[in-house]
């Protein structure tokens, strides 16, 4: 069994690919469920991560089994348009840094952002909550959260790197001179979306109105709120909004491209700016094609910084050497907590196999020779067991004190 991933990103597909594979909570419990019945002891645990950069799935397995998680996934998940040649593969120590590469924010189109760094810790979370992920990955998980906080203390990769809610800011900015004179409109109202109104407040920006599913309050501060609208309002609020800045979960877009022609005919094609940091995609791709509306997605608007690349490239390189190091350690330590673990099952297995009888004798008599012996001599068609070779290899004074242990613990 080893560590093992799959992934698609920013660097090997376009939004509109990406998109179309999101793990999330409710699909992690219905894969859980069918890889188990697939695959069986194959696969001791998985646990998945989608964000705007990319979707990964980590988990413990026989060797060389990732490809065919991934064939089953997408049959499950039901996807069937999407290239494999835009996933990549990886196992052992390169799945491990990879990992740490995503937490840290190294791996991430804006080198160096934070906000992956929680999103890592989210989805490992929720793993937890719902159950399907075993001792050896949450171990393993436990690890890559300590080396990329580490990395990203030790070093500066973190140096005035935008967040995506401030990519989008950023963005409204340099089209717009006075962006405080401008009506802004934000679907959604989950955390990137609640991080891109306070973003907008604190620039001065307050022309904001919020539309979600439901209606909820938005704390921006301790003496300032905003109330959504519920979804039904959408398209109102459209024909007034100079700024539409769209991060709601859909499957499907919220915003179509009739809608903002309407909206446009409303304010007499007077020009809107759209960014939709959804992913899947809040807005259709078609408004592209609308002469007074001007569409940027998530790939678009993470195009737009390069301050202080160079820098944060140079300590990148550091907290890559942080990596690299801290995660062999990690796995020379699961390495060595796994081999613990399955001389210890090999060995309650074989000694189950005990009669009732032999085992009052071998108690009282406290004579184990014979036993190592027997478990050196011992063969067992349970694959599990791996035919007793982990506990073979021990010394025999070793494994006698272990069996006098199990005696004396019995």
């Amino acid at each position: 069994m080893e560590l093992q991933l799959f992934g698609i990103n920013h660097k090997t597909s376009n939004v509109s690919e990406r998109e179309k594979i999101i793990i999330n909570e409710s699909n992690q419990i219905l894969l859980d469920s069918h890889l188990k019945e697939i695959f069986k002891d194959d696969i001791e645990s998985f646990f998945g991560i989608s964000t705007c950069n990319r979707t990964e799935l980590y988990l413990i397995g026989r060797k060389n089994i990732c490809k065919e998680v991934l064939n089953e996934v997408l049959r499950i998940l039901k996807i069937e348009d999407l290239s494999k040649e835009n996933f990549y593969f990886l196992s052992g120590h390169d799945a491990l840094v990879h990992m740490c590469k995503v937490a840290s924010g190294i791996d991430s189109q804006v080198l160096g952002e934070q906000e992956i760094f929680g999103q890592f810790k989210l989805a490992y979370k929720n793993a937890k909550n719902i159950n399907i992920i075993g001792t050896n990955l949450s171990f393993l998980a436990e690890k890559v959260i300590e080396i990329s906080k580490k990395a990203r203390t030790q070093t500066n990769i973190g140096l005035n790197s935008l967040s995506v809610s401030g990519l989008a800011i950023k963005l409204v900015k340099n089209i717009f001179e006075n962006p405080e004179n401008q009506n802004i409109l934000v679907v959604g109202a989950g955390s990137l979306a609640q991080d891109v109104i306070k973003s907008l407040y604190r620039k001065g920006i307050n022309n904001i109105k919020s539309v979600n599913r439901s209606i909820r309050k938005i704390a921006i501060n301790d003496t300032y709120e905003i109330l959504s609208s519920s979804l039904e309002a959408l398209h109102d609020h459209l024909e007034y909004a100079d700024i539409v800045i769209a991060s709601s979960a859909t499957e499907l877009p919220l915003i179509g491209k009739g809608a903002i022609e309407n909206a446009l005919k409303a304010r007499r094609n007077k020009p809107m700016l759209l960014i939709d940091l959804g992913v899947p995609r809040n807005i259709e791709e078609e408004i592209r094609d609308i002469e007074q509306a001007y569409l940027f997605s998530i790939d678009d608007i993470e195009k737009i910084t390069q301050e202080n690349y160079g820098q944060r490239s140079i300590e990148a390189e550091k907290a890559m050497n942080i990596i690299v190091m801290d995660a062999q350690a990690a796995l020379d330590l699961y390495s060595q907590k796994s081999l613990k673990g399955d001389i210890n099952i090999q060995l309650e297995a074989f000694l189950k196999t005990l009669s009732e009888k032999e085992f009052q004798q071998f108690k009282t008599s406290k004579d184990f020779a014979e036993l190592v012996k027997a478990i050196k001599t011992s063969k067992t068609e349970n694959k599990n067991l791996n035919n007793f070779e982990n506990i073979k290899n021990i010394d025999d004074h070793i494994i006698e004190s272990m069996i006098k242990r199990f005696f004396d613990n019995a």
